[in-house]
């Protein structure tokens, strides 16, 4: 039986309910495929380190959720491949999951210690936003599974139909966003000052709420992922009006405006920063000076459950998609995007108050440098 991630979720979530329950409804739903899966001998010193012990899975997002629903998934296919191996996932949301980078930054280094978390991250970093105190640039990355392409959508209640009716508009356009320093309203916000738009991030909605408030007309758009968001894109009335970042999508939405071919030369870091955030998504990584032997055990682990047939059967029924990347790939990434931190900083931060006033109904064009 296929289920979409959106039943798997409302199957697993459909009320306030115990952990006990959400944990036996998760197992339930890679049991099949694990059940089927050979424990591995311990015939090599790489897979020895991981055995027989108890690992702290530090999830940046909530029970239920897309992060959390995939962590699980992965966690119990390393369970099935290493005898002992067993996984504690310790779910930390405040501050969009930059509490958990935080304890990710301080975690042990004997390997005991796993964590993923949203691209929020990153832009916290990059932004220097108050309460960072991490730096994903120390990480030992295990790699990333899926993946994944941003899109901005419209629903029912929007007063235009295509990203040039939103440029010929003068008043704000409302967006649902989980809080006002979310990668979505930073995106929507660099979108105004690239392109001249208006969109207001509107905060305060967790989850799918923000996707409903859109479809019921509360709002007129909000963010979307393919194929994770495959629910929200098929809705009645909701439309693509802009790929905010290259990758998949159905063929219908394939004609909508890419991001990369509308902005100015001068906004290319701002863009590729935007390409870098969409990329890493569904990440995991052990904390800073992690034993090299075991980082090197927990990513060979990874690369190989990533390189599993079954492992992207399980998460499919999530609507996860695509190969991911090793962590080598992932950490040369990082590296890329924080290289020049501070200018590329500073004309992050000078576009999102150029895209903010925009936002707020301001009249002016930003002016990039």
């Amino acid at each position: 039986m296929s289920l979409s991630r959106s039943a798997i979720v409302r199957c697993l979530n459909p009320a306030p309910q115990s952990r006990r329950k959400f944990l036996a409804g998760s197992a339930a739903l890679v049991g099949v495929s694990v059940a089927g899966m050979r424990r591995r001998a311990i015939g090599s010193d790489t897979y020895a380190r991981l055995a027989n012990r108890t690992v702290t899975l530090m999830c940046g997002g909530g029970v239920g959720g897309g992060y959390d629903l995939c962590g699980r998934v992965l966690a119990q296919h390393m369970e099935a491949l290493v005898p002992g191996l067993r996984f504690e996932v310790k779910n930390v949301t405040q501050a969009s999951g930059r509490l958990a980078g935080k304890f990710l930054q301080e975690g042990p280094t004997d390997g005991s210690m796993i964590g993923t978390a949203g691209p929020t991250l990153l832009v916290g970093q990059l932004m220097h936003e108050e309460g960072v105190a991490y730096d994903l640039g120390q990480w030992g990355w295990l790699g990333k599974v899926a993946d994944e392409t941003n899109l901005l959508v419209r629903g029912p209640g929007a007063d235009f139909a295509t990203l040039d009716e939103l440029k010929a508009k003068t008043t704000p356009s409302s967006m649902s966003t989980a809080g006002i320093t979310s990668t979505p309203a930073h995106v929507a916000l660099w979108v105004n000052a690239m392109l001249g738009v208006r969109i207001k991030p509107i905060p305060g909605y967790k989850s799918t709420e923000k996707d409903t408030a859109m479809m019921h007309g509360e709002v007129m758009i909000t963010s979307a992922t393919w194929p994770t968001d495959r629910r929200v894109l098929e809705a009645e009335g909701v439309d693509v009006f802009l790929r905010v970042s290259s990758g998949e999508v159905p063929e219908q939405f394939k004609d909508r405006p890419l991001l990369a071919d509308l902005v100015a030369e001068s906004y290319r870091p701002i863009l590729t920063f935007i390409e870098a955030v969409a990329t890493l998504q569904r990440w995991f990584a052990a904390p800073p000076n992690t034993d090299p032997a075991i980082l090197a055990a927990w990513r060979a682990l990874f690369d190989e459950v990533n390189a599993s047939p079954s492992f992207h059967a399980d998460i499919g029924k999530l609507d996860f998609a695509g190969k991911g990347m090793n962590g080598t790939q992932v950490s040369e990434l990082i590296s890329q995007v924080l290289a020049d931190q501070d200018n590329r900083s500073a004309l992050l931060q000078a576009t999102l108050a150029c895209g903010q006033a925009l936002a707020d109904g301001q009249n002016g064009a930003c002016a990039p440098s």
